[in-house]
């Protein structure tokens, strides 16, 4: 088609300060768009849309802003705080046929026509050059065409686009998985095919800023990489924390342990320290406790110059002692070892007394 004299269209991105596309229209045709950042959906926050639409609203070529898709995390079609909704994966197809409405607008009947076929030249049609094809990225090309009443005015339309689904999540982040780029140029149906060339024509010409869609890729992979950076950080913080968690209680553990073993013992030491011996002052705990275990008690030594004691029996009834230190253990208690003896005997003293 012949577009000598047509009309040369730039899309403005104040935020960035250059241009975002280019085109050409017919004089008569007029041009709109808009772009807007929105700084809290950091993972994607340019959005835009430009439609050219014909004097009498007979036709329309409109660049729809990109549908974007997560999940899982919510709800279907509820808004994720990023600037996308929760959608479920699904085919290329039947998520063009979920948008459709939003496509044909309000006062839209159900469609009487709808069909989807490979477009396999998308990356030419919209200009897209090897190097912004994302790897882990699978792209479907997408060439529909629907029928429909929008205000009581039968309308035939034809959509182009492509489907995206992020197959490598170790290289995007897990805000964005699928979603679609849509152009759709709409006429009233009974001069659609008249029209077509044109709509055809004034897509064909629209061009991307290279310098935008690279200024644009810039922030992204910066936003990108700070949110990895926030991610790794949360993730360090949480292995740190369950570190943390992790010594605390093995500390606690051994603590218990220690505790556990020191009232074992001190239990243990209680059941097996005897009474204190009556009548035994000078004898410790642990002699006395020794002496019980031994069948023995300590007795005075009188041929001890030291004080020392000597050791007998403590199951007989009386222990005797003479002035050699000889002595007789008895359950007699009449015996008298003194009566026809060259000695004196004498009960023993226990060691103390």
């Amino acid at each position: 088609m012949d577009t000598t004299g047509w009309t040369t269209w730039t899309l403005p991105d104040p935020h960035l300060g250059m241009p975002v596309l280019g085109l050409r229209h017919p004089p008569d045709w007029t041009a709109q768009g808009q772009v807007t950042w929105v700084p809290e959906q950091a993972e994607s926050p340019e959005h835009h849309w430009f439609q050219v639409t014909h004097p009498g609203r007979v036709a329309m070529l409109q660049s729809w802003p990109r549908f974007d898709f997560t999940w899982p995390g919510g709800v279907p079609w509820q808004p994720n705080g990023q600037g996308r909704s929760y959608l479920p994966p699904d085919s290329p197809d039947r998520l063009l046929g979920a948008v459709l409405p939003q496509l044909l607008g309000q006062g839209a009947q159900q469609p009487s026509r709808f069909e989807v076929r490979p477009l396999p030249d998308w990356a030419a049609r919209f200009r897209i050059p090897p190097d912004q094809l994302s790897p882990g990225v699978v792209y479907t090309g997408l060439h529909a065409r629907a029928e429909a009443s929008v205000n009581g005015q039968h309308r035939r339309l034809e959509i182009l686009g492509f489907h995206y689904s992020v197959t490598n999540q170790a290289v995007f982040s897990t805000i964005t998985n699928h979603g679609l780029f849509l152009a759709v140029l709409s006429a009233a149906a009974d001069r659609f095919d008249e029209l077509r060339p044109t709509l055809y024509a004034i897509l064909d010409a629209t061009t991307p800023n290279p310098a935008w869609t690279a200024a644009t890729n810039q922030v992204g992979q910066q936003n990108t990489e700070a949110f990895q950076a926030r991610a790794a950080s949360a993730r360090w913080a949480a292995f740190q924390a369950e570190q943390s968690s992790i010594a605390a209680v093995g500390a606690a553990a051994a603590d218990l342990r220690a505790t556990q073993a020191s009232n074992a013992q001190a239990q243990f030491d209680q059941a097996m320290r005897p009474p204190p011996l009556a009548g035994t002052p000078g004898i410790s705990a642990q002699e006395a406790w020794r002496n019980v275990l031994g069948g023995v008690e300590a007795v005075d030594d009188p041929n001890s110059s030291q004080g020392n004691t000597k050791y007998v029996s403590s199951s007989t009834a009386v222990t005797w002692q003479n002035e050699k230190g000889e002595v007789i253990e008895t359950d007699d208690v009449n015996l008298d070892p003194n009566i026809n003896s060259h000695t004196t005997w004498k009960v023993v003293r226990r060691y103390g007394q």
